[in-house]
């Protein structure tokens, strides 16, 4: 999927010339290339990319990028916004960071087909309420440390949120609690790659009753 061109032939950089120019270019380039280079679509119409937004996403794409039609390209800088879709769904609390007694984040998990906790994903931070209320409903590991079903620390493959991932130490917790959570499109080998966003505990569920691993996100 093809989106920007930042040089032409015979190599006249274009970083400096405005995004219609750039497109334009890149229009004609790829006017007989090949099926497996897709030009992204591209709309200054907003019922248009409403329709995208909403009949898209549907179909696993995060959501839109939007840009100047005026814009430089700037190496390093965002010079563009992101808008994604997200939907509500639940996860069981398997952990905070970095510890119970004042849990920064989340971490999330959902049963296999046979019964074990699989970690799926880290919340955003949490607020100052968020943070009092779950202090006591929250209840630490007590067993064993190769009880629980991750491992300590997190490997870093399992976190690649960042671009330098790094093992990632946790307070393990009983997963007893499911937590409402909004989640986006982007999900991989059963993890959600973007953080999610915390809405609230969900006691009125047993954990049994959140979706399943292999379940739709």
């Amino acid at each position: 999927m093809v989106f920007d061109l930042l040089s032409a032939p015979p190599g006249l950089p274009l970083l400096d010339k405005p995004l219609t120019e750039r497109r334009a270019l890149l229009t004609s380039l790829l006017a007989d290339a090949p099926a497996q280079l897709v030009l992204s679509p591209q709309s200054t119409d907003v019922g248009q990319a409403t329709e995208w937004l909403h009949t898209w996403t549907a179909a696993g794409i995060e959501g839109l990028m939007i840009k100047r039609l005026d814009s430089r390209y700037e190496p390093g800088k965002r010079g563009w916004q992101k808008y994604r879709t997200y939907h509500t769904t639940e996860a069981i609390i398997g952990g905070v960071t970095p510890r119970l007694s004042n849990p920064e984040t989340l971490l999330l998990g959902r049963l296999d087909e046979h019964g074990r906790l699989r970690y799926t994903g880290r919340t955003h931070a949490l607020r100052p309420a968020q943070r009092a209320e779950l202090i006591d409903l929250l209840t630490p590991h007590t067993a064993a440390p190769d009880a629980h079903p991750w491992p300590q620390p997190l490997p870093a493959s399992w976190t690649g949120q960042l671009d330098r991932p790094q093992p990632l130490p946790y307070t393990p917790i009983l997963p007893a609690v499911a937590a409402e959570i909004d989640v986006d499109t982007a999900y991989e080998h059963h993890r959600w790659r973007h953080l999610v966003r915390y809405r609230r505990p969900r006691l009125d569920l047993a954990i049994t009753d959140v979706p399943p691993l292999n379940s739709q996100p």
